[in-house]
C-alpha cells in the first residue's frame, strides 16, 4: 500500500491523533505555568544596603521571583558597590534601573537636577563593564505633593511634560530605557497642549518606554479598577506596564496597602491580581513597594512561625 492510499484510508484517524497531540499540548502548557509570572519588580530605597547585603538582597529577591530592582541612587555609594551588586543581579538574572526623583524636579527651574541625575548614570555605564550598567533610569517625579499643585496645576503640568521631554531625549540619545513612576489618577488631567480629548496618563505612556503605575490599593480587583485606563492605553501603544502594589504603611487612610495583611493573604490577592491583569500584552508584571517593607513582613512570618513551633515543643 502506498502512502497515498494509507492516507486515504487513515486519514481520519491520523486527524483524530493529531488533534489530541496538540489538546494534549495545550494542557501541558496550562498546567506547568504558574499562577504568578514570574516577573516582578521592587523598588529599593536603602541604597546604602547594597553595600554590604548584597548577597542577602539578592538571594531574596530571586526567592520572591524578583526580575527588575528600581535602585535609588544616593550619593555616598561609590561606584564600586553600585558595580558588584549589579553584576551580582546580573548574574542572577536581574535587571538593575537607577531610581531617583524630586516632586520640585518637574519644574524648570529644578531640572538641572534631574540632569545631573541622567548625566551621572550615563557617565557611569560608559566607565562599568556590561554587566554592571544599569539597564534601564526610572523617574520618580510627583509635583502633585507640591503645595503650589491645587492654585497652579495647569502651568505645572505644562513644566512637568516639558521636563519628561528633555529627560526622554537625553535617555534615548545612549539607547537607555527610561520609565516613570506614576499615580493612576493622571486620566483626570488635561492640558490644552495635550490635545482635545487627551489626557495626561495617555501622554505619559506615549513617552516613556514604561510606567510603574501607584496602583496602591489593598484589593485584586480595586487594583486592576485604577490600573485597567492605564493598562489598555499601553496595550494600543506597546509599551510595558509595571503596576504597582503598596506594603509599607500609608497615611491615606484605610484600602490603600497591604501593610497590616498577613504575606499569605497579599500572596492570594495578587494571585487573583494576575489573573485580572494577565490578558493585556502591556502587563510586565507585580512591582511591590517597597523591598524594606516586603522582606520586614518576609521575616515577621518567619519569626511568627518559630515563636508558634517553639510554643507547641513546650506545651504540655
Amino acid at each position: 500500500m502506498n502512502i497515498k492510499s494509507w492516507y486515504t484510508r487513515y486519514r481520519g484517524l491520523a486527524m483524530i491523533i493529531t488533534g489530541t497531540a496538540i489538546l494534549l499540548a495545550a494542557l501541558v502548557v496550562v498546567l506547568l505555568r504558574p499562577s504568578v509570572p514570574e516577573a516582578k519588580a521592587t523598588w529599593l530605597w536603602d541604597t546604602r544596603l547594597v553595600e554590604s547585603h548584597t548577597e542577602d538582597i539578592i538571594e531574596f529577591a530571586k526567592e520572591q521571583g524578583v526580575t527588575t530592582i528600581f535602585l535609588q541612587i544616593g550619593n555616598e555609594v561609590a561606584d564600586a558597590s553600585y558595580q558588584r551588586f549589579i553584576a551580582a543581579a546580573a548574574q542572577a538574572k536581574m535587571e538593575v534601573h537607577a531610581l531617583n526623583g524630586h516632586p520640585e524636579w518637574a519644574l524648570r527651574e529644578q531640572r538641572k537636577e534631574a540632569t545631573r541625575f541622567l548625566n551621572w548614570v550615563k557617565q557611569y555605564n560608559k566607565e562599568s563593564k556590561p554587566e554592571e550598567r544599569f539597564a534601564g533610569v526610572q523617574f520618580d517625579v510627583e509635583p502633585y505633593l507640591l503645595k503650589s499643585w491645587s492654585t497652579e496645576q495647569e502651568a505645572m503640568v505644562e513644566q512637568w511634560m516639558e521636563s519628561a521631554r528633555v529627560w526622554v531625549e537625553s535617555a534615548r540619545r545612549d539607547q537607555l530605557k527610561i520609565g516613570a513612576a506614576l499615580p493612576f489618577w493622571l486620566d483626570g488631567i488635561e492640558h490644552e497642549e495635550l490635545g482635545e480629548g487627551r489626557d495626561l496618563r495617555q501622554w505619559m505612556v506615549d513617552k516613556f518606554d514604561y510606567v510603574a503605575i501607584m496602583a496602591y490599593r489593598d484589593a485584586a480587583e480595586a487594583i486592576y479598577e485604577v490600573s485597567r485606563a492605564t493598562l489598555e492605553e499601553a496595550d494600543e501603544q506597546n509599551k510595558q506596564v509595571w503596576v504597582g502594589v503598596e506594603l509599607t504603611e500609608s497615611m491615606e487612610g484605610p484600602g490603600v496597602s497591604f501593610y497590616e495583611q498577613s504575606l499569605s493573604s497579599v500572596k492570594q490577592e495578587l494571585n487573583e491580581l494576575v489573573s485580572l491583569v494577565g490578558k493585556h500584552s502591556s502587563f510586565e508584571g507585580v512591582a511591590v513597594h517597597s523591598y524594606e517593607s516586603w522582606r520586614n513582613k518576609q521575616e515577621t512570618k518567619i519569626a511568627q512561625k518559630t515563636d508558634d513551633t517553639s510554643g507547641e515543643e513546650v506545651s504540655p
